[in-house]
């Protein structure tokens, strides 16, 4: 008995050894966070977001995780779990705001780590009153008043000292910055908004801004959505502006401006503006004013006391401009100022600065349901900090970036497909890596070969942004309905989310430039409005429903999908990607957002039920996308594993759309589905002197080969992948974006399969 006993306890003992060293296994998990500077400064507790997948919201990656900085000291730091299914088959997102230090041109590893509970917290961290009308928010530099009845914000003080100290009766912002409009109707303001809290920690606070502005005789307000956020220890924020045209119609647009007026005292103010390599400094008498705006037509000059000269298009480091006074001064910037053009930055000697959305000197027509994004950053800075303006270009368009290191993206496979990062190409076969590195190289070239030759000191051709001026491409598309010409059409087929993966996969920064330009283009106009003209495919048609009064959208999607989105969301914390992606997934659930006759809805239609599942854990997204499988199952069975189409590559969009759908369900249905599809596609069309599943368009089975190579292990699929790979990097180069973003949506995953051979 006493034996018994002992070797009970002695067992008892070896349990809770051995829970406590699993426990310390799963704190010790320390996923790696590449932090890159690209502007040639120094960033001292500067703050960064990025969103950090972990393999399941279980276990040790449930708590919130910590940041640690290359020497493995905890810096101050903030997480929020973004939404998603539960469970530990499903990878999950946590967001990350962290102050992070980094000298100019480095590349330094963070870590985020799990297991314990957050020690540092920053020097002050930011606060959060609810008042009668709104919220007060500070931190040890700035204070907002945010109010119902005075868009955008009411009033702004700032403490140079950076201790909190803030006086009420002298705020460095004495009027509302505001937003306003004027059209052929009207010149209005808005009056009042909506403000919610999103998000609130020790790191950041954010808050959603939302408001309309009613025109006289037209049908519907004009609208405006906007993101402030305010960081601990740091005396810029971040606003992010989305104007809409949700009138119901079409407007002449004359002039849109956020405005606001710094404190002067009555004494003389004196302004900086962004000129290229340098700076223009002047001061400014009451009645002189300065401008710098960039027109129609994208030619840049300045006005005021600067003169008309012209600057040359395509300059580095415009964009932003200073006012100061005798309390201190804001800098504005505007994220990729010359290509947002028409565009303006306007400063008084009364202590107005002026935003030009829209300058008066280039009106336009601004279609029904077409949006317009602009970025922002207002530095607050006191009147001996002489190093104020060094940063605010940098700060506005090239802050650093931290991202999750390639490696860890693999092992949670939470993309599409593996980046071919050093450690994945060292497991590959000697004879695969030649075949990974030229495609890797292939893809790249081709990406930004899309985008056109360097001009100058840009990284990318301004001439070639496209539409609206910001993030689109040129094509040349002409069919019998259409006038033939010059047509814009970036994103179809989710091009987006390819330049984002492969920036992650080369750390190029112009892939990352391009990819949220593409981003904020594909939010504002292709998913937008149809009739925004020239543009060959229709997206969500934003028109006023007669019966609801709500906006109401288009047919079908054809060749949109909203991984893009969502992965612009878990990297970039781009919040209006993740509400379009779920309202393209509403939109599929709620009425048919696919037309059965064109296979091309069909994929996408799946792929945009399943990535917003992944995003936000709702059933009946799953459920939607499980009667989609339903209708592409009984055609396999009806014609023999074949599908209804006319081009190869529609029937490979649907057979990639189902092995998503099988490696979230694991149903063995539609692993037989696939098997009998691309069984099918290899029997009928295979053109052995191509090395091809009957032209090009065969890659798009890629991912099914993949597949089922690993699945059954039958040598023959991992072989007619092989092929294929080898075929298309000896093909010549693409040079459409359809193309491009078809081709290397599945490709890569033929590595998953020469990686699995070597294990194996």
């Amino acid at each position: 008995m006493v034996k018994r006993r002992i070797t009970f306890v002695f067992a008892a003992i070896l349990c809770f050894a051995g829970l406590i060293w699993a426990q310390a296994v799963e704190a010790k998990v320390e996923i790696p966070i590449v932090l890159t500077e690209r502007a040639g400064l120094d960033w001292k507790s500067t703050p960064f977001t990025v969103g950090v997948p972990v393999p399941s919201k279980e276990g040790a990656f449930s708590s919130p995780p910590r940041m640690l900085d290359q020497m493995g000291r905890e810096v101050a730091s903030q997480a929020v779990l973004l939404p998603g299914p539960t469970g530990k088959e499903s990878p999950g997102w946590w967001r990350l705001t962290f102050l992070g230090t980094i000298n100019q041109n480095d590349s330094l590893v963070y870590r985020a780590v799990f297991g314990e509970e957050q020690k540092i917290q920053p020097r002050t961290a930011v606060k959060v009153e609810k008042t009668f009308s709104g919220y007060l928010v500070e931190n040890s530099s700035v204070r907002l008043e945010l109010s119902t009845d005075q868009p955008i914000v009411a009033k702004a003080w700032f403490d140079p000292n950076g201790r909190g100290s803030f006086k009420d009766d002298t705020p460095l912002l004495v009027a509302p910055l505001e937003i306003g409009i004027r059209t052929t109707a009207a010149s209005l303001g808005a009056k009042a908004m909506d403000i919610s809290l999103e998000e609130h920690g020790p790191v950041r606070a954010v808050f959603r801004l939302k408001g309309v502005i009613p025109l006289t005789g037209i049908e519907g307000p004009f609208s405006y959505d906007c993101r402030l956020i305010i960081y601990a220890d740091t005396p810029f924020i971040r606003l992010e502006v989305r104007l809409i045209n949700t009138t119901g119609g079409q407007l002449t647009m004359e002039e849109a401006w956020l405005k606001t007026t710094l404190n002067l005292k009555e004494e003389r103010g004196e302004t900086t503006f962004g000129a290229g390599k340098g700076a223009r400094t002047s001061a400014l008498n009451k009645n002189a004013h300065a401008q710098l705006v960039v027109d129609h037509s994208g030619g840049l000059r300045w006005g005021g006391i600067f003169g008309s000269a012209s600057i040359p298009q395509g300059s580095a480091g415009i964009g932003w401009a200073d006012l100061s006074g005798p309390e201190g001064g804001v800098s504005v910037g505007i994220k990729d100022f010359g290509l947002l053009y028409p565009k303006g930055l306007q400063v008084n000697g009364t202590g107005e600065i002026k935003i030009q959305f829209l300058p008066v000197s280039s009106p336009l027509i601004w279609e029904a349901g077409v949006a317009k994004t602009h970025h922002l950053t207002l530095n607050f800075h006191g009147v001996r900090d002489r190093d104020s303006t060094k940063y605010i270009d940098a700060v506005t368009n090239k802050s650093p970036v931290a991202m999750p290191a390639g490696d860890w993206l693999n092992e949670t496979e939470v993309l599409s497909q593996p980046l071919l990062t050093k450690a994945y190409l060292g497991e590959l076969d000697a004879e695969v890596q030649p075949l990974a590195l030229l495609l890797k190289e292939k893809q790249w070239s081709e990406l930004l070969n899309l985008y056109g030759p360097p001009t100058g000191e840009r990284e990318i051709n301004a001439e070639h942004w496209g539409f609206y001026n910001y993030g689109d491409l040129s094509m040349a598309f002409s069919v019998p309905w259409a006038k033939p010409g010059q047509y814009w059409n970036n994103n179809a087929y989710d091009l987006p989310y390819q330049l984002l993966c492969a920036y992650l996969q080369t750390a190029d920064p112009a892939l990352l430039e391009i990819g949220e330009a593409a981003l904020t283009h594909w939010q504002d106009v292709d998913l937008v409005n149809p009739t925004a003209n020239p543009r060959p495919f229709p997206g969500l048609d934003h028109h006023k429903d007669p019966l609801s009064g709500m906006v109401s959208v288009a047919d079908d999607f054809l060749v949109f999908e909203n991984r893009g989105l969502l992965l612009g969301y878990y990297l970039l914390d781009d919040q209006f990607g993740y509400e379009l992606a779920l309202r393209m997934a509403d939109r599929l659930t709620l009425q048919a957002g696919v037309n059965f006759r064109d296979l091309r809805t069909v994929g996408a239609g799946l792929m945009t039920l399943l990535a917003a599942y992944q995003a936000s854990g709702w059933q009946r997204y799953l459920e939607s996308a499980a009667q989609l499988v339903e209708l592409v199952l009984g055609w396999l069975q009806q014609q023999g594993g074949g599908l209804p189409t006319d081009f190869i590559y529609k029937a490979g969009l649907v057979t990639d759309s189902l092995v998503a759908y099988y490696q979230i369900t694991k149903d063995p249905r539609v692993l037989t589905g696939i098997q009998r599809a691309t069984d099918h596609a290899l029997y009928h069309f295979w053109d052995r002197e191509t090395g091809l599943i009957q032209n090009r368009g065969g890659v798009l089975f890629t991912s099914a080969l993949d597949l089922l190579y690993r699945e059954t292990g039958d040598e023959k699929y991992y072989l007619y992948n092989k092929d294929q790979v080898n075929a298309w990097i000896n093909r010549e180069a693409a040079q459409q974006p359809k193309d491009v973003a078809l081709s290397y949506r599945t490709i890569f995953t033929f590595f998953n399969g020469a990686r699995f051979r070597n294990i194996k």
